[in-house]
């Protein structure tokens, strides 16, 4: 996963400092619903600039976020320093060192940099150092389909500067390839990949991690695997799904 700390570095720099959005609202509120009313401590992975970070501190909990990324993590720092009970930890979340025991612990649009057995890694952390017995892990899940779709496809848009950004997919590993570039300077390209997992994919590689699925949902409804899904099922269509896993022993 050596791209992942340039990329979201010099991403940070071209689409530049990311403002609160109703979706960081949404994700804050969701939590007393996916991981129940007595959630007080969080561990958020992958922070970002701290937007959603904020939000749900914003609610009165206690939050720990990491972040990567040093652009992203100073964003959030200073994010943090206006709100309380917000604690922004630079580092990587595969090796940093927590003295934390939490409630719950949030992956927002991020699962799946690594390779399958990183994923695995990461979550027997979740369960054995980070998230006390009952607790539950909420995270966002690349859903196959739409990706493969739009493979080959190129936009323009501009953020801090003028932007390209091309999609591919590889079907063999499951994963998708995104790449963005300064319009007319390809040889600048920054890429980052995801994992796509179906949801019976996702059962498989929950196997011995400690954590085991409570729910399934694509904007609020329950994606059912224990029983026969139309091919007309809305995750054709969407990006990502959220699971929330729970911690049993």
């Amino acid at each position: 996963m050596e791209w992942v700390k340039p990329f979201f570095d010099t991403a940070a720099d071209w689409w530049g400092p990311l403002q609160p959005q109703e979706s960081d609202r949404q994700r804050a509120e969701s939590i007393s619903r996916l991981a129940g009313p007595n959630v007080q401590r969080i561990l958020e992975l992958g922070a970002g600039d701290g937007t959603t970070a904020a939000a749900m501190a914003d609610l009165g909990y206690s939050v720990v976020a990491v972040e990567l990324s040093s652009t992203r993590a100073q964003r959030a720092a200073a994010r943090a320093e206006q709100v309380a009970n917000l604690r922004i930890v630079h580092g990587d979340f595969y090796t940093v060192d927590l003295d934390e025991q939490v409630d719950c612990v949030v992956y927002w649009n991020g699962f799946g940099i690594g390779t399958d057995a990183e994923q695995r890694t990461l979550l027997r952390r979740v369960s054995r150092e980070w998230l006390r017995p009952g607790g539950r892990m909420i995270l966002d899940v690349f859903s196959p389909w739409k990706w493969a779709r739009i493979a080959g496809e190129l936009e323009y848009d501009r953020y801090v500067i003028d932007l390209a950004n091309s999609n591919d997919y590889d079907p063999v590993a499951n994963r998708f390839n995104d790449r963005w570039w300064p319009v007319g300077d390809e040889a600048r390209a920054i890429d980052q990949s995801g994992r796509c997992y179906t949801p019976a994919d996702l059962l498989l590689l929950l196997e011995g991690t400690g954590l085991t699925v409570e729910r399934m949902e694509l904007d609020g409804k329950e994606i059912r695997t224990d029983h026969r899904n139309p091919a007309a099922h809305p995750l054709w269509d969407a990006w990502e799904y959220r699971v929330v896993l729970r911690h049993d022993t």
